[in-house]
Order: structure tokens, then sequence, then C-alpha cells
């Protein structure tokens, strides 16, 4: 039976536990840079109320030192004394509470007395900071339809009053909920808007944490040099501003023990994972110390050492039964189901991997339950009872089959396009303008140098000496034109594989219907089958090399007037000149150009083949025009190719 590919499962386990978890500020040197944030509660609050509002501060920066001042300075400032008083001694109280991540009910507690005393009142920025904190417990509890409610609420409310750090988390906080529904332009994008408005008003914990969320999301897309990117500049910035809070660093660690997984990095890893262990131990929150446990025995497996993950797996459902916390207990559960197959103590593997299946399925959690029907299977084959293990596998590959394939989504790639093109914009426009200023100062020199020869006598020598610095002038315009046209056709070029990129695709599209050699067409959405598989066996370099023979192959194959891009990760988009009688039979020719001789790599012979999903299309003006509704049926024929085995192609007419 073929070993199917494990999306990350220690890092999905943990990811229910810990991705909706505030990160709490954890530096009286990040205080100076918090300010700025809370410009709004600072607007509203008379000035004997500072002493509260700075200990609000501390309590989203250090709350365990704001625990320890809270009483002796409410001997001091009354907060009965106003409603603005009354409200920061609720929000620390929660920022406490919180921080010690426990005991949820008391936390929500002072949040129910928070909207109370907001509606009394008629607050609007009270209501908003209670409601958004009940959306964030409703998010933690996977209640996403009243969440996103709740949120949007809060949204049109701190919009309205002006309250930008409110706002900020709101949005962070909806990124969360698109993620999770696999919504990743959306969920990136909001993130974007959070970070711009943290970046503005200088919170720098705010902004780890945005950076740590975004690499979640292309740690779930198995984007893995980009997850490594945004994980290491959080925590640079982390380290940069002298942070100490365990809570939030153990979850930095954990997130980068994961990606060094999949880099092939098992030192830094193991590493990484040792020091969230330690943090976890110094924190209260019982999520933490889960999570670090999960990811440990994960650890503890791949290096070969099952009784040790059979420990750190024990003592993970230890934790979670003294909580009473169903989806932790399924998680410990399944890490001790797949300690105990790999000891070959099958009976015990079988028991804690329906244990665990039993509880995803009540919970409604599809990816944990089509991930413990492969373990079932596995454990069932190695027992010898292939029956239950087809069927069990059968299980998964049915319900799982719209994760195994490729769970990336075209909107991460639109987004990281846009993003990378319009920077590439503004680098050629400070080029050109770096460029004309350069041309400028060649015709200056060219006149200084002119109005020093006027009054010689040797006038041929002059007009020699002229046509001379007008050669030159000519080449370097040429050069500088040259140049401009180069970043322009970089922009528009997958660095890679000197392909078209998207962006090019885009403005080509505005106008197909003018293209006089465009007739009827084949609109191709082109994807490497188990390209995932080539990198993981093979390293990213052969897959590099993979992409670039590919495109060379689908040039090869091109007539004139075709179109071929690289739509993004292992994704192509070819435009092909064809009739309708003959679609199948260039589209056969295409897969056979690609299927029927290796690539030839630096690790040797490498056999390829692609899935394709294809729509003919009739008029340049319906391409044109209908090109969103094309790529979306290009996209399921594609996933009809996959399903029934790949190496093939399917072709409707839109």
């Amino acid at each position: 039976m073929p070993k199917p590919p494990k999306l990350i499962m220690c890092f999905l386990r943990a990811l229910l536990l810990v991705t909706a978890v505030t990160f709490p500020y954890s530096s009286v040197a990040a205080q100076t840079s918090y300010q700025p944030c809370i410009q709004f509660l600072k607007s509203i609050a008379a000035d004997n109320d500072q002493p509260l509002l700075d200990l609000y501060i501390q309590s989203v920066i250090t709350p365990d030192e704001a625990k320890k001042r809270l009483l002796s300075l409410t001997r001091k400032v009354n907060p009965a004394h106003s409603t603005a008083r009354q409200a920061l001694y609720l929000l620390i109280q929660y920022n406490i509470e919180q921080a010690e991540g426990d005991n949820d009910a008391k936390a929500m507690g002072y949040i129910s007395q928070l909207k109370q005393l907001g509606e009394q009142t008629n607050s609007k920025w009270m209501i908003a900071e209670a409601v958004l904190a009940e959306a964030a417990e409703l998010v933690d509890k996977r209640n996403y339809e009243l969440a996103e409610s709740m949120l949007s609420r809060v949204e049109i409310l701190a919009r309205e009053i002006g309250y930008h750090s409110l706002l900020a988390r709101t949005l962070k906080w909806q990124g969360n909920i698109y993620i999770d529904r696999s919504d990743y332009k959306l969920g990136l994008q909001s993130y974007q808007n959070a970070y711009e408005i943290f970046s503005s008003c200088g919170d720098k914990l705010q902004i780890a944490r945005v950076l740590s969320n975004i690499s979640t999301v292309y740690i779930r897309m198995e984007e893995w040099s980009k997850a490594d990117h945004y994980i290491n500049q959080a925590i640079d910035l982390y380290h940069e501003q002298a942070f100490s809070n365990p809570f939030a660093e153990a979850i930095l660690h954990i997130n980068a023990s994961v990606i060094d997984k999949y880099l092939e990095r098992p030192e830094k890893r193991l590493a990484h994972i040792r020091e969230a262990m330690v943090l976890a131990a110094k924190t209260s929150s019982y999520r933490v110390k889960l999570t670090a446990l999960m990811n440990l025995a994960a650890t503890q497996l791949d290096h070969n050492k099952p009784q040790k993950a059979l420990e750190s797996s024990l003592a993970c459902l230890r934790l979670a039964e003294s909580f009473n916390e169903p989806r932790g207990i399924a998680n410990c559960n399944e890490s001790l189901a797949e300690s105990y197959l790999q000891l070959n103590q099958t009976d015990k593997a079988l028991e804690h991997a329906f244990l665990a299946l039993d509880t995803y399925e009540q919970r409604g959690n599809r990816k944990r339950y089509i991930y413990v029907s492969n373990i079932i299977a596995d454990i069932y084959e190695i027992t010898g009872d292939y029956k239950l293990a087809l069927k069990y596998y059968k299980q998964y590959a049915v319900d799982g089959k719209e994760y195994l394939f490729d769970v990336r989504r075209k909107e991460l790639f639109d987004l990281q396009e846009r993003f990378e093109a319009k920077e590439k914009e503004h680098e050629i426009i400070l080029l050109k303008t770096e460029n004309s200023l350069k041309s400028a100062r060649l015709a200056e020199q060219e006149a200084s140098e002119n109005m020093l020869k006027i009054g010689t006598a040797f006038i041929l020598f002059i007009l020699y000496f002229l046509y001379r610095r007008y050669t030159s002038i000519s080449r370097n315009n040429v050069a500088l034109e040259l140049s401009n046209a180069e970043l322009a056709t970089q922009s528009m070029q997958d660095p890679l594989t000197c392909l078209y990129n998207r962006r090019y695709l885009e403005k080509w599209l505005k106008t197909a219907s003018s293209q006089p050699a465009l007739k009827t067409t084949l609109a191709v959405l082109l994807d490497i089958d188990h390209f995932k598989s080539i990198n993981d066996k093979l390293g990213h370099d052969v897959g590099d090399q993979v992409l670039i023979l590919l495109a060379q192959r689908l040039k090869n194959a091109s007539c004139n007037g075709d179109l071929n891009v690289r739509w993004g990760g292992e994704e192509f988009v070819l435009i092909l000149n064809t009739t309708e009688y003959e679609a199948d039979s260039v589209l056969e020719c295409l897969r056979l150009a690609i299927a029927e001789t290796p690539f030839l790599t630096n690790v040797g012979e490498v056999t390829v083949t692609v899935s394709m999903g294809a729509v003919f299309i009739r008029s340049p003006q319906q391409l044109e025009s209908e090109w969103e509704s094309i790529l979306v049926a290009a996209d399921k024929a594609l996933y009809s190719v996959k399903s029934a085995g790949r190496n093939g192609f399917k072709l409707v007419t839109c």
C-alpha cells in the first residue's frame, strides 16, 4: 500500500490549539513602542486616569508584573471613579487572566462585565472591545459563522470611532478564520492590512505575531521556504526588541521546528523543540505545553525513538485529561497510536487510534479524521488484515482526495504575484529615474565641453569631437533604453523558466479580441503530477530543473501564436491556437511530448507526467470576456483528471 503524503500532521494538531491564541506582550522595553497603538484610549482617558492606563499597557506587555502592581495601584486610584477607569480595570484583569491561559471562564467574566458597562453607558469602544474578545473565544472553539458576524460588527465600530489598534486586531482574527477555511487570498490580505496598521503605530510584538501567522499559512500550503522566511523575521524581531515572554516565544519555536522538519534540518528542529519545551515549562498555559509535547513526540518518532515518543505522548494525554479538553485528548491519542505503531504494539495502537477517530468524528474535524483513518489502515496492513486495511485506506482516499494532491490555492499565487509585480514596478520606476538623471548629466557634460571648444580655431577638430561625443551619447541612450526594456521584460517574465508570468497573461487577455491570428483556441491548465514528491525525494534543485526542462518542452511543442505561462508553483496556463476537431490530438501530443522521454537532471533521468484541464473557446472575444469562468472550468477538468489517476487530460467546451 503506498504511503500517502502527511500534511504536517504534528503541526496541524498544534494549529488546533495555538493559532487562535493571542501573543501577550512581554518586555518593559516594548512599552514605548506599544504606546502609540493606544492613542484612542489616551484620547478618552482623563489626566488622573493615567496610572490605570499605564497599568493597562503593562498588562499587555508584562502581565505578571501588572498582576503584582494591580492591588496596590487600585488602593490609590479607585477604578469606580469613572466608567473609563472601570473599563480599563476590567481589560487589565482580562489581559492578566488570558496571559495565564487556563481560566477562560474567569477571563470571559471580565469581558461580560465590560460589555454590560458599555451598553449601560452607550460606549461603542467598550462594546467593541468586549465583542472582539467574545469573537476570539468563538474562533478558538471553531464557531466561525457567529464569530465572523461579530468581527464584522467590531470592524464597523472600530472604523467609525477611529480605534486603529482594535481594527488591526479584528482584521487579524478575520484572517485566522479565512485561513482555517483555506481562503488564503482573503486571509493573507487581512494579515497584510493588520500588519500595515501595527507597523504605523510601532507595535513590534503584534508585527511579530502577524509574521508568525503568515508563516503558518505557508506551512499549511507546504511552501516551506516562504514559511521559513516569515518565521525567521518574527523570531529576529522578537529578539531585537528583547521580548522575554515564554508563551509567545514557545509558539515561535514550535512553528520553526515544523519548518525545519520539511527543510531537512534535523538538528535545528531538535534545538527549536527543546527550547519550546523549556519555555512551555515557564508558562501556565496548558495549551502551549500540550502543543510542545505533541511536537516533541513527533520529533522523537522522526528520529526513530519510539519509546521516547511514547513517554511524551503519555505525558501529553495526562495533561489533556487533567483539563478535560476533548480536542487535546484526541490529539494525544493520535500521537500514542503512532508511537505504539512504531513499537509494533498494534493492539494498543488501534485502541488509541479509534479513540482519536471517534472524537474527531463527533467534533466534525475532517482533516484529523482523514489522517487517523490512514493510521488505522497502516495498523491493519501490518497485522495482515488486508480487508480492513483496504476499507480504511479507501475511507482515507475518498474523504481526503481534496487535500491530497494539492492544498495550495491559486489565490495565494495571485496575491504573491501582485505583491511581487508591485515591487518590480517600483524598482523599474526608480531605475528609469536614475537612467533619466544619467542622460541629463551626459547632456550637461556635452554642453559644457562644446562651450569650451567654440572659441577654438580648429573647426574641423571641434566638429570631429562633437561627432564623437554625439556617438557616445547615442550609445549611452541606446543602452539606457535597452536597460529599461529589459526591466519591463523581467516584470512580465518568470525568472526560473523564462516563460511569461500571470501578470503578462492578465495584460495579454485585455487585447485578446484584437489579436489578428487568434481564432478558436484551447485554454489549458497544466499541473505536474506528484511534483511535491520530486522536491521531497530528489531535492528542490532537481525540482527547479524539472520546471525548466518542462518549460523548454512546452516551447518546443508550441506553434506560432501559442502562449505559455507559468501560473505559479508547478502549474502552467497554455493558450493554444487549434480547431475543435484537432483539440484532442493536440492535447495527447502534448502529454506524450512530456511523458514519453524522461527528463535528464543532475541526479539522472526523472520520469515526469502532467495532468491537464482544457477548455475549447470559440472566439477571442469569449476568451477576453469570460476568462474567469474559463479558468474555473479548466480547474474543474484538471481536478477530474487528478482524481482519475493523473497523466491525462479532460476537454470541455465553455
